[in-house]
């Protein structure tokens, strides 16, 4: 198998020597990693059939399917290391171009085809997890003398990077379970560092260790399980439901008291931080009837489910199949009281077009993307193409997101905001008519800022005559089509405006939500030129101070 990490992933060095390559700058380097994964590549094409031969019979046929897609990402990813390897020797820069964007999907597919091989690959061995039965055949082959020796660090480093990236990720999982789940990638990492020089001469040296790797691989998978069906069991709580499958688990011997035990700990402090946010949320004023009704309501439900936690947490050193049961039925029953809360919470959210908080059920402004009250982050509405927005001055909103969607910040807020409030009479025309005018101006920097780019990328003497040939000649025509985007994208936000305007003289609010719809769909594509005309901006600029730095054009050329 190919070693993977996400940043260190050799696909993704390849995809950066390939910029710098297109940029102008010595691309050594990269040829080299390229030429290190054709030989990585070919070998994998020779002996993952020999390998699945080795399996048996039975092994062949389970695997065929999986087997053949991963044959076939090897061949596209070899076809595209030598595609890319001919292009840097060539110095074809359109080419170049034109492999790294395909680079995008070649990793994805072939990620995708290596996890489910592996899985079926693993699934045939002594143990119960693919981490141990993988190892414990990668050591049988290479004992054999079916595999080199080499290929035992490989896969020592994959399994160590894979599960540090996990035991990385679990403090974003708000659900119990996840201390056990860091305890358990952190087992696997030190006993994968501490096996990576050394290939165990035999099944039995190995025995000791793949126990301890099998059961920390099964109960971190337990957990990502559990993460993904935490929405589907018998409460609207992802938190207790975990709770109580563990409990489950527990009953029927399938997890053990001290893993359950950690559980504990994890779901009662997260529904201490739980109850802390709702009143915190609760202590603020809100003008909601159906709040105000159901908040004491709420506080009576936390106390009920508080008195499980407690029970629980007070006879954890005598956790019994009995009282388990017994916690589970109450868990389930106090749980229902806060779903239907949360319910209330969430009509009379849905009721002010407010958005309910996940984490303390207060109600916020559509603009906010987290609660004012306790800083969770909000769900986005399905519906969200009069909610989004982005900001019309990079430089006075906050900061935009680098990804290709827009996301939400508070100076088009502040406009939609506007529309609904000449709308509903809370501003008058000229207030409204005066919101509209600022965001016109923001259009205007953004047109300026265009023009500043444009400005620096068609002035020649900013290039000596080699690197204006290149720019013109593969640079210039995927600039030119970013400036198209561009533009039409400011067309659209201004008639998306003018839409707005409209609506002063005909106070039909279609002029609004057509005003809206336009403005945001023509920021996206401002936006997402945007971040393409940023990547070259970068590479100018580095051209420009190469031919500054080497005295081929002045300083006074630069700007």
């Amino acid at each position: 198998m190919i070693p993977r990490a996400d940043s260190d992933h050799p696909i993704d060095k390849i995809r950066f020597g390939l910029m710098v390559a297109i940029g102008g700058e010595d691309a050594t380097e990269t040829l080299e990693e390229i030429q290190r994964q054709e030989h990585v590549a070919r070998r994998e094409l020779e002996e993952v059939p020999q390998r699945a031969a080795a399996r048996g019979e039975e092994f062949l046929k389970g695997s065929e399917e999986v087997r053949t897609e991963l044959l076939s990402q090897l061949e596209a990813y070899l076809s595209w290391l030598e595609s890319a390897r001919e292009a840097l020797e060539q110095h074809d820069t359109g080419r170049l171009m034109e492999i790294h964007e395909a680079s995008q999907d070649i990793l994805p597919g072939l990620n995708a085809a290596l996890d489910a091989y592996a899985r079926v690959f693993s699934t045939y061995g002594p143990y119960g997890s693919p981490p141990a039965n993988m190892m414990f055949q990668i050591m049988a082959a290479i004992n054999s003398g079916e595999q080199p020796k080499f290929t035992w660090g490989e896969y020592c480093e994959f399994y160590a990077k894979t599960y540090e990236e996990k035991a990385e990720t679990v403090g974003e999982i708000e659900l119990p379970g996840r201390t056990n789940y860091k305890k358990s990638c952190h087992t696997i990492i030190d006993l994968m560092d501490g096996w990576m020089k050394d290939v165990p001469e035999s099944a039995e040296a190995a025995h000791e260790t793949l126990v301890e790797i099998d059961l920390a691989a099964r109960f971190a998978g337990l957990f990502e399980m559990e993460v993904s069906s935490a929405k589907a069991g018998p409460t609207g709580i992802p938190s207790t439901n975990v709770m109580l499958d563990y409990l489950n688990g527990y009953i029927a011997d399938m997890i053990p008291a001290e893993v359950v035990a950690s559980v504990m700990d994890d779901y009662a402090d997260l529904m201490d931080r739980y109850a802390e946010n709702f009143e915190n949320s609760a202590s603020r004023p809100t003008d909601s009837a159906l709040v105000q009704e159901e908040i004491p309501r709420t506080l009576d439900a936390l106390d009920e489910h508080f008195a499980v936690i407690e029970d629980m947490s007070e006879s954890t050193g005598e956790l019994s199949k009995e009282k388990a049961k017994e916690w589970m039925e109450r868990l389930k029953s106090t749980a229902e009281p806060l779903e239907e809360s949360a319910q209330v919470y969430a009509t009379a959210a849905q009721h002010q077009h407010n958005i309910a908080c996940p984490g303390c059920g207060r109600s916020n402004p559509p603009e906010n993307r987290n609660c004012e009250a306790c800083g969770e982050v909000l769900p986005r509405p399905e519906d969200t193409g009069a909610l989004q927005s982005s900001t019309f001055s990079v430089l006075a909103g906050p900061t935009l997101e680098e990804n290709q969607q827009m996301p939400m910040t508070e100076n088009v807020a502040r406009l939609f905001q506007a529309c609904d409030d000449v709308n509903d009479g809370v501003i008058t025309p000229q207030e409204f008519s005066a919101e509209v005018q600022r965001a016109a101006l923001g259009l205007k920097e953004f047109a300026e800022e265009l023009d500043g780019v444009a400005a620096i990328a068609m002035d020649e003497e900013n290039f000596t005559p080699e690197q204006w040939e290149t720019w013109q000649t593969h640079h210039m025509p995927y600039l030119e089509d970013i400036a198209a985007t561009y533009v039409s994208g400011l067309k659209e936000a201004e008639e998306g405006l003018q839409s707005m305007e409209e609506f002063l003289s005909d106070p039909d609010d279609a002029h609004l939500v057509e005003g809206i719809r336009l403005v945001w769909q023509g920021l996206s594509a401002v936006h997402r030129g945007r971040l393409s005309m940023e990547t070259y901006t970068k590479m100018l600029q580095d051209v420009v101070q190469e031919s500054v730095d080497e005295g081929l054009i002045s300083t006074e050329a630069e700007g």
